[in-house]
């Protein structure tokens, strides 16, 4: 790890530059605060310990996404942090601080020094929500456009009808608006969405790794549900996206832990010693792959599904408005609509039992590939086939033990059992992911590589 620390300063306009300062960053410029969507978001007022909680997860994910890796010495990065909030003295306590630096770095495989100081006194919402939450009975669903999240919301409907959902979701674009009402439909007035009432202003190229993006998204759905008197967060995730990518570590890259449970474990910790709630994260669909999760959602007739989006390429990548059809999202997705027997949508990169990426477009005439293009895809197949390897006869039975281990984070007797269903969830997907590629030529772009 690089022993170089990085000083990041978070202040309110009035407050003084730190003279040490490397990064300075303004709240309501650089952290911007949405009071409209505070006002639907809390429902009353933000006690200060919980405006405090909404500045500290932005000031994570900003500093987060603001200092960038030195991947040449390692992935590690020291920052250190100074946030200002309305009571240091309660934030100083090592009974609040250690499981926020316990939770902050197991999620991002950085070293974190975190210093709290005198804030001014500062207003983040209105008195009075301009939405009805009128109803008990609560739930809070973390919301993407994708098909986890939407799965998760239509299930909870068909198997638990008596809860009312609340889903918090992370983007505001415009892109997103015709998409978003498109999902809503298959809801009733009830289902709310709560928008995120934080954006960060990072500029063009941010740190791409943004291993806090969970850590801010899961406490404002934990502050939701506080406020609301929910019990539980409900995290819809597969089990192969939230195992997998902990399981097989890509190059010298911290685990990728964004919604495992020992994470969320830890970030419960911390927000239940913050607020005083006892809130719970829940998954579901732990042991389920993605294509279990969808053929049970269809058992049940859940349908608009197919309006959710899974992939990880941005609108500037020219796909013609498609998927890309080969990154990890979209491969992930396609093995799990064919397992599930679902009729596959339209990609950019859609027959992949052509040669070379140029084979394989779905409209000969649109752009050519490019470099990135074939690493992101080689990088989709990799680790698709990496957790399907796990299921070989010679793979060790001690990687499932520590995976166990991991997951459950103390002994107990369901260690055994827990193993088992680990290495059932890597069977599953190993078969899944065989068939999906047995619909295309050996020696087409997705086999050869």
């Amino acid at each position: 790890m690089s022993n170089e620390i990085v000083d990041v300063s978070i202040r309110w306009p009035g407050m003084k530059k730190a003279r040490t300062a490397q990064i300075d960053c303004v709240i309501t410029q650089d952290i911007r605060l949405s009071p409209n969507a505070l006002q639907d978001y809390s429902a009353k007022l933000l006690s200060g310990k919980e405006q405090d909680l909404v500045i500290v997860a932005g000031s994570v994910a900003y500093a987060d996404r603001m200092v960038r890796r030195k991947r040449a010495k390692g992935w590690a990065r020291h920052i250190a942090l100074t946030i200002p909030v309305s009571t240091p003295a309660f934030w100083n306590k090592p009974e609040t601080f250690t499981p926020l630096l316990d939770s902050l770095e197991y999620v991002s495989g950085d070293q974190w020094v975190i210093h709290f100081v005198q804030g001014p006194a500062e207003t983040l919402a209105k008195k009075q929500t301009s939405l009805d939450f009128t109803l008990d009975n609560y739930v809070v669903v973390p919301f993407s456009d994708g098909l986890d999240s939407f799965l998760q919301w239509q299930l909870l409907k068909k198997e638990t009808p008596e809860l009312n959902i609340l889903r918090v979701h992370t983007s505001s674009r415009a892109s997103n608006h015709v998409r978003n009402a498109l999902i809503d439909g298959h809801g009733d007035k009830s289902d709310q969405r709560l928008a995120m009432p934080i954006s960060l202003a990072v500029g063009a190229h941010p740190e791409p790794t943004y291993r806090t993006r969970t850590f801010l998204f899961f406490i404002m759905a934990a502050l939701a549900a506080h406020k609301f008197k929910a019990k539980k967060v409900i995290v819809g995730e597969n089990g192969v996206g939230m195992l997998g990518p902990g399981m097989i570590p890509f190059g010298d890259e911290c685990p990728h832990r964004t919604t495992h449970p020992a994470f969320t474990r830890r970030l419960s910790a911390f927000i239940n010693r913050v607020i005083g709630s006892r809130i719970e994260f829940d998954h579901p669909q732990l042991f389920r792959t993605k294509g279990q999760v969808l053929a049970h959602a269809v058992r049940y007739g859940v349908t608009g599904w197919q309006k959710t989006h899974s992939c990880t390429r941005g609108p500037r990548t020219e796909l013609d408005g498609m998927p890309c059809g080969i990154c990890g999202g979209c491969l992930l997705r396609r093995t799990a609509v064919h397992a599930a027997g679902q009729p596959e949508g339209q990609y950019f990169w859609n027959d992949l039992s052509g040669g070379n990426l140029d084979d394989c477009r779905a409209n000969p005439a649109s752009r050519a590939m490019r470099p990135s293009d074939i690493d992101i895809g080689v990088h989709g197949i990799t680790d698709m086939s990496c957790f399907a390897e796990l299921a070989q006869p010679m793979t060790s039975p001690e990687i499932f033990d520590r995976a166990a281990w991991e997951l459950i984070g103390k002994p107990d007797a369901s260690l055994a059992t827990t193993a088992r269903q680990i290495k059932e969830l890597v069977d599953t997907h190993a078969l899944e992911w065989s068939a999906f590629r047995a619909r295309f030529s050996e020696n087409g772009f997705l086999n050869a590589c």
